[in-house]
């Protein structure tokens, strides 16, 4: 069975959360996306990642490049790779990056289920390990 949820034309829209705490702390990490496959398998956007530690708040938005591998329609896994830029603890602007993997398992044609890990890491600041779970949108057009 072909399935069109990772060709070249095709949108992503959703996002990835997590939580962990340690050390009396608390850690809400958020990252909404969207994306368009520039060719099979490998998708180009925009990610908005929003870190909420106890006491403190920080953002950075930037571009990404996702590559789904070894899979079928029922789920892929894939990795991915952002630079960001934006607010880090302890400054008022810098720049980062984040380096991430899973696996996206499909429940149709159009929405998958992630679970995978995140590495983020801004400025001079401390990285971020997350473990989390996320949904994916895929669709053809952004007009019906």
């Amino acid at each position: 069975m072909v399935s069109g949820q990772t060709e070249k034309g095709t949108w992503l829209l959703g996002g990835n959360a997590s939580y962990q705490r340690s050390s009396g702390k608390g850690t809400l990490f958020l990252s909404p996306s969207i994306g368009y496959f520039l060719v099979n398998h490998v998708a180009g956007g925009a990610q908005l990642n929003l870190i909420a530690i106890t006491g403190s708040t920080s953002w950075n938005l930037g571009p990404f490049a996702k590559y789904y591998f070894y899979g079928d329609e029922r789920g892929r896994f894939y990795a991915s790779l952002g630079l960001n830029i934006g607010d880090a603890p302890g400054s008022n602007f810098d720049t980062g990056y984040s380096l991430g993997g899973g696996y996206a398992k499909f429940l149709n044609s159009s929405i998958s289920i992630d679970m995978g890990v995140q590495y983020l890491r801004a400025g001079s600041s401390e990285g971020i390990f997350s473990l989390g779970a996320g949904f994916q949108i895929h669709f053809n057009s952004l007009r019906n």
